[in-house]
């Protein structure tokens, strides 16, 4: 957490723990003439690997769709199109950074292997993981074992 903490810090942005609504673990907002704000749930706080990954993802919309406003209710396709690629972007920065293409190959080369492994090693959890799985191009981990 603590390279995570660096990062926000180092690019001026305000982290603060919010109790939020169950379905919301993170927010992040930037309003012209003011510093960039991570809200976080204090619930995160009692589960390490969910809150990396929360934080890394709130630290990659700031990365790669400053600016753009998606706290909104979608009211036609197009809307939900854009926010599904701003995620999509957003979830690519969060897994690239968390979860280095070069530190995988060296973990997966030392013989762990499977999702839940690299999960557990990486410290994100099991679905952040499977999404950076298949960025990598790894449909199966046990297949990347077998070369």
């Amino acid at each position: 957490m603590n390279q995570l903490y660096t990062l926000a810090d180092s690019e001026n942005i305000i982290v603060e723990y919010r109790k939020f609504p169950p379905k919301i673990q993170g927010a992040y907002c930037q309003e012209q003439g003011c510093p960039p704000v991570i809200g976080l749930s204090q619930s995160l706080h009692s589960n390490y690997r969910l809150h990396r990954c929360v934080m890394a993802e709130e630290l990659g919309h700031h990365f790669t769709s400053s600016g753009e406003c998606i706290a909104k209710r979608h009211h036609c396709t197009q809307d939900r199109l854009t926010i599904d690629k701003i995620e999509y972007k957003v979830l690519r920065w969060a897994t690239n950074y968390l979860v280095p293409e070069d530190d995988l190959l060296d973990v997966i080369a030392s013989g762990l292997c499977e999702s839940w492994e690299l999960a557990e090693h990486f410290a994100v959890t099991d679905e952040f993981m499977g999404f950076r799985m298949r960025l990598f191009g790894v449909k199966n981990s046990k297949q990347e074992c077998a070369k």
